[in-house]
């Protein structure tokens, strides 16, 4: 089916489109026209203002809908936590595993691996842990921080046909098995670690190309030196993710990555837990309960436990509290992760034969319609 849509700012990825049309065909974008130029054989939905923009993209999911994906890797659970970020305008998600057992990661691998095809939602994978520095494991418990060995191997390279993100501590591995995991296409990350800038800096020859949770469960800054804090905004070619609930990182220093980072490499993502789209605000992690006080997830050990935000939450942050102007805190719950994962030719922008992933919200940052490859999902009044 032909649809054009109109009524709303329209947010291409780099720019605002003031009285213009969404052209769709199918599940593919055809064009961005004038509105007066739209052709007889589309059906038209005119929209009550506010802003269409791409799908929002979040690389680090760890629930959604009261589900956890450590806690119950299966189809049923996986879908529930897409439907419950698509409800808020997130179209596509790497859902994220924590450290836990081979076991468990063996059940998340499957599940991605069996439904990769079959959830235009689905991207991917993302493993955080468990090769990680002890003295940073933050929420992530100690009897699962482990070293890479033969059977986690055998796992990794039986993982094709879709995107790996791996987080680990670059200073736990060797520079050999940092190469054999780049070899099979991941995109490894630094997180939960205590690296020296030396350390970093070796390790980004040979296929470190980013830095996750930035601020957060990692070396900081100090004068002699940079940490893994100052080494991820020094390296102009490694991206970083960020936590922009603003009870992770003060706003001013999501300000200052903002500027410090050259355009495209600082992004947004939720690290969100089960509590997004679901009425309860606790759940279990690790046979412990977290619970949600004044928007903060916090273990018994009073560490933060993800967020409970999305990424219209951390848009609407990032602009009104961060000082990030609105065009650049759309593409950095779009376009700029699509970039970063490799899946920027087609997803993350609004532009011909890119997929109709698609999130209407108003001024307020309310979502009110999304389309996934040009399926509306969600459609309310403006």
């Amino acid at each position: 089916m032909k649809q054009a849509i109109t009524g709303a700012k329209i947010f291409s990825g780099n720019e605002f489109f003031d009285q213009k049309a969404l052209l769709i065909d199918g599940e593919k974008i055809i064009d961005i026209v004038n509105e007066n130029s739209i052709q007889d054989n589309f059906k038209i939905q005119k929209l009550n203002g506010g802003i269409l923009s791409p799908g929002f993209i979040d690389l680090q999911v760890n629930g959604g809908g009261g589900k956890l994906f450590n806690n119950s890797p299966d189809k049923e659970s996986l879908d529930e936590i897409i439907m419950a970020h698509q409800h808020f305008g997130t179209t596509s998600i790497m859902p994220t595993v924590i450290s836990d057992s081979l076991n468990v990661l063996k059940r998340c691998t499957s599940t991605i691996s069996s439904e990769i095809n079959n959830n235009k939602s689905l991207l991917g994978l993302h493993i955080e842990g468990p090769f990680f520095n002890v003295k940073y494991r933050g929420v992530h418990q100690k009897q699962y921080i482990n070293t890479i060995n033969n059977d986690y191997l055998n796992l990794f390279e039986s993982l094709q046909g879709f995107p790996v993100m791996l987080t680990l501590a670059p200073e736990c591995i060797s520079i050999k098995q940092l190469k054999h995991l780049k070899s099979l296409g991941f995109k490894i990350l630094a997180g939960h670690t205590d690296a020296s800038y030396d350390q970093l800096e070796e390790a980004i020859k040979y296929g470190l190309d980013g830095f996750t949770h930035l601020f957060n469960a990692m070396g900081q800054i100090s004068a002699r030196e940079p940490g893994v804090v100052g080494s991820a905004l020094n390296f102009d070619n490694t991206s970083a993710s960020i936590i922009a609930d603003l009870h992770h990182v003060h706003p001013s220093l999501i300000e200052m990555s903002y500027n410090q980072k050259p355009k495209g490499k600082l992004f947004f993502v939720s690290d969100s837990m089960a509590t997004i789209n679901h009425g309860e605000p606790s759940f279990e992690l690790y046979d412990e309960v977290v619970s949600e006080s004044n928007g903060r997830l916090i273990n018994s050990e009073g560490k933060l436990a993800g967020s409970s935000i999305t990424q219209i939450d951390a848009i609407k942050n990032a602009y009104l509290s961060c000082n990030i102007p609105l065009n650049d805190a759309i593409a950095m719950a779009t376009r700029y992760p699509a970039e970063y994962l490799g899946v920027g030719n087609y997803l993350g922008s609004l532009k011909s034969g890119y997929r109709a992933d698609l999130a209407h919200f108003d001024l307020d940052f309310n979502i009110h319609n999304v389309w996934v490859a040009g399926k509306h999902l969600k459609q309310e009044a403006s």
